[in-house]
């Protein structure tokens, strides 16, 4: 919790806080914007504020996260991504490389446990230290790969139809 936080402010108050975040800063993530339109009104619905019309039912379980952390680059270089958001990952699996510029030194970011990717940089350039990967640890063993494929196909079927309807 951080002062002076919408968060701090409604734990200190006893308030239930649902945050969602999602995407890129500075960019809009289409996928991202539809999942989380999409979760706010099941879950609206769930709590009896709004009626069920127009709401679609989830394709596969949700994921429980018992708890997330950021990984963060062993130094500072060009770093190799081997793994993306909704990948699976067992403790020990090597995540990322980080190289100085000329590869003669090489670090490996390996997971420290098991979880589901739900987060990464995308910049080739870190610093030690950097935020690399936030790693969730999840409840369920559903794949989040299953849940991701889902909502990519599903806003692919809507722009077909999107699409189908201008023409």
């Amino acid at each position: 919790m951080r002062d002076g936080s919408l968060r701090a402010e409604a734990k200190e108050r006893g308030v239930d806080v649902l945050l969602y975040e999602a995407g890129e800063g500075l960019r809009f993530d289409e996928m991202s914007v539809r999942a989380g339109v999409t979760g706010i009104l099941r879950v609206l619905n769930h709590e009896g504020m709004i009626n069920a019309r127009g709401v679609t039912k989830p394709k596969a379980a949700p994921l429980v996260a018992l708890g997330s952390s950021w990984l963060r680059a062993p130094a500072g270089g060009l770093v190799r991504m081997y793994r993306s958001e909704g990948d699976w990952v067992e403790a020990g699996d090597v995540l990322a490389t980080v190289a100085d510029p000329l590869g003669a030194e090489e670090h490996d970011l390996n997971a420290p446990e098991a979880g589901v990717i739900v987060g990464r940089a995308v910049l080739p350039i870190v610093n030690e230290g950097d935020a690399l990967f936030h790693l969730a640890q999840v409840a369920a063993d559903d794949t989040a790969e299953d849940v991701l494929n889902d909502l990519t196909g599903q806003i692919e079927a809507e722009t077909l139809f999107d699409e189908d309807e201008i023409l």
